[in-house]
């Protein structure tokens, strides 16, 4: 299975600032969020069915700080569990845009598990992509 890295634009808001005038480092993990909700739809892999993707771990190295202005959610698939059992590891960077050129502000390493929304079970990802395959058929 090949799947793109996908990137996202945003807009930093005035209450994504903290006292400092950077962005909170809680709002980083909202901008990831977006990010791979991003690069589902991308995908044409939908939330909200029975089985859905949860964040099981995130390991984020803050590097620079983000001030206002448009930063950049790049998002791809690092790794499968041998496979296809049941977690998935996005790589994903923040990226800011300073005197014309692009710098990494935050590099984060997701894993993500998923889950029957109904059984409260742990499901593969396999049966993940399989629901999305019968719902678009």
């Amino acid at each position: 299975m090949n799947f793109e890295a996908v990137n996202l634009k945003l807009q930093v808001r005035p209450n994504d600032l903290d006292s400092l005038g950077h962005v909170n480092n809680a709002t980083v993990l909202e901008y990831l969020e977006a990010g791979r909700w991003s690069w589902l739809e991308h995908h044409n892999l939908f939330r909200g069915r029975r089985i859905i993707p949860v964040v099981a771990r995130i390991e984020v190295n803050y590097s620079r700080e983000i001030l206002p202005g448009e930063v950049n959610i790049a998002t791809k698939l690092k790794d499968m569990e041998e496979n296809y059992h049941y977690q998935v590891i996005f790589h994903q960077f923040v990226e800011i845009f300073k005197n014309g050129t692009t710098k990494v502000a935050a590099d984060a390493l997701v894993k993500v598990a998923f889950i029957d929304s109904i059984e409260r079970s742990l499901r593969t990802l396999q049966d993940f992509l399989d629901e999305n395959k019968q719902q678009d058929g």
